[in-house]
């Protein structure tokens, strides 16, 4: 009579080769994640700016940087899921706190670069360490360089 099932050095094998594949998904699947939220953050900076350089236009101001102190993300015309502070002033979402100021900023509030900061200035974003002291990981990982990444709009 032939026995039905699997030997113990099949099973073996299989768990091994799963193990594998696991410890190979695993980070990879980490860093897609942490990307997402950069995403995020470099797409809501520049909506922010975008959306404060209209403010600024519309209420006679000479761009973004001088409306700052009476632009406010209430008067913003983005729309974003998240909460603002009592003053207006901060927008926080999952992972990010927007902070309109000069430059706008995003802190990382969630992920491995928790407190780690990406700036926008309207031409240049540059991140820093925040209290997280990962922002040399941060800025090469956000595709900063050495601490600063210039994008032309």
């Amino acid at each position: 009579m032939k026995n039905k099932g699997f030997s113990l050095m099949e099973l073996l094998i299989v768990s091994l080769i799963i193990g594998i594949l696991v410890a190979v998904a695993i980070p990879n699947y980490s860093k897609s994640v942490e990307r997402s939220r950069v995403t995020e953050a470099l797409t809501m900076l520049h909506s922010i700016y975008d959306s404060c350089e209209r403010f600024a236009v519309q209420n006679s101001f000479d761009g973004c940087a001088n409306a700052i102190g009476t632009v406010t993300f209430r008067k913003l015309d983005i729309t974003a899921k998240g909460t603002f502070s009592t003053d207006g002033m901060t927008f926080t979402t999952a992972n990010f706190e927007y902070t309109l100021a000069n430059p706008i900023s995003a802190t990382a509030i969630k992920g491995y670069y928790t407190g780690a900061s990406i700036t926008f200035d309207g031409r240049t974003f540059t991140c820093t360490n925040g209290t997280s002291g990962k922002a040399t990981v941060a800025c090469r990982d956000w595709g900063a360089g050495n601490n600063a990444a210039n994008w032309n709009n």
